[in-house]
């Protein structure tokens, strides 16, 4: 069955706040990796987790359960095809530094 409209808009809300601001994540990454390793992905494995998290923390809150496999699948396909934009998102922060 998969996500229900007010999950999918929640999640697309989270990435796009996440594209929009990706300063915590670069900052973290720059502060935890900073001779070793690329920030860069650092951040993206971070901003990644960080929306996962949140969403996964909302959605138990509200349901009272963890997502079945459909929903999980769902939510895994809506995330994967945002991530290019927070990618771009993180490199033109790195940038800025």
């Amino acid at each position: 069955m998969g996500l229900v409209l007010a999950d999918r808009k929640e999640l697309e809300a989270l990435l796009k706040a996440a594209a929009k601001d990706p300063k915590v994540a670069t900052t973290l990454a720059g502060r935890m990796v900073p001779g070793q390793g690329d920030a860069g992905e650092f951040a993206y494995g971070l901003l990644a987790g960080m929306v996962i998290g949140s969403f996964m923390a909302s959605f138990e809150g509200k349901n009272g359960r963890q997502p079945d496999r459909d929903e999980t699948a769902d939510l895994l396909s809506i995330v994967m095809s945002r991530m290019p934009a927070l990618r771009k998102a993180i490199m033109k922060q790195l940038e800025m530094r």
